[in-house]
């Protein structure tokens, strides 16, 4: 009798260790990845090295691959984040940032309906996120941009005799999705054979001052006050412009 009151002992503790065991790794398995905040691009770099080295082994949690990816962003590589956060994605399904950063990173890479499909997926976790329905509003915006864009590249490819305004619509919605220099060169062949229309002025002269050429910036801006003097938004562009203009000498100065 005392044997068999031994054996059964030994059983249930071999199942609590097993049981706690399987616990372990459950929770390990599951537990979301901290926030991470870096002081510096130092840091993050190294960061991104020796978390680099532990993949290239082979021991990398999804957690692991998810921060990684985060930091990928963080530093501008948004295809390297691709791959990363796709990785921890297929290790765990279950975590919303992951959906969250990998749709920012398809649509850094300007592939909005990808970017759209994952954020989309991202709402089963939380349906009523405000701030994924703005990320999905926004990437539909896109993507509407770029369809509108390639309509209208190719009726001006097609036509060269086609109206400045289709020109000066298609510079508008580069400047939209962040191509001030493909504005300018539309903008400043407006300017060739249209003089007078001080919308175009001010749209080079955001499409320079985009660019950081706050100059002829300055030099645009005029030229569209000039036509409109009493226009208050350009009076406030060009305030704005000459600030940030002498902003940049000074500092040139200051090099030297």
């Amino acid at each position: 009798m005392k044997r068999n009151i031994i054996i059964v002992v030994i059983v249930v503790g071999i199942i609590a260790v097993v049981a706690w065991a399987g616990y372990g790794w459950y929770v390990r398995k599951n537990t979301p990845p901290e926030p991470v905040a870096y002081k510096d691009i130092a840091e993050l770099e190294e960061d991104i090295k020796r978390i680099e080295s532990l993949r290239a082994t082979g021991a990398l949690s999804w957690q692991e691959l998810y921060r990684l990816g985060v930091a990928y962003i963080q530093r501008g590589r948004p295809s390297e984040a691709v791959g990363a956060l796709e990785e921890s994605m297929r290790r765990h399904n279950g975590f919303l940032k992951t959906y969250e950063s990998l749709g920012m990173s398809y649509f850094r890479l300007d592939q909005p309906g990808k970017a759209v499909e994952t954020w989309e997926a991202a709402l089963k976790f939380e349906p009523k996120a405000v701030f994924l329905n703005e990320m999905i509003e926004r990437g539909r915006k896109k993507m509407e941009y770029a369809s509108r864009i390639a309509a209208l590249e190719k009726e001006i490819r097609e036509d060269k005799a086609v109206a400045w305004t289709k020109r000066f619509e298609l510079a508008a919605l580069y400047m939209s999705v962040r191509k001030p220099a493909e504005a300018r060169t539309l903008l400043e062949e407006i300017l060739r054979v249209k003089k007078d229309v001080p919308e175009v002025y001010d749209a080079l002269a955001e499409s320079y001052a985009l660019q950081g050429d706050f100059v002829k910036a300055v030099q645009a801006e005029k030229k569209a006050l000039g036509i409109k003097p009493k226009n208050e938004v350009y009076k406030k562009r060009l305030s704005e412009m000459e600030s940030l203009a002498k902003g940049m000498r000074t500092a040139k100065s200051s090099k030297r």
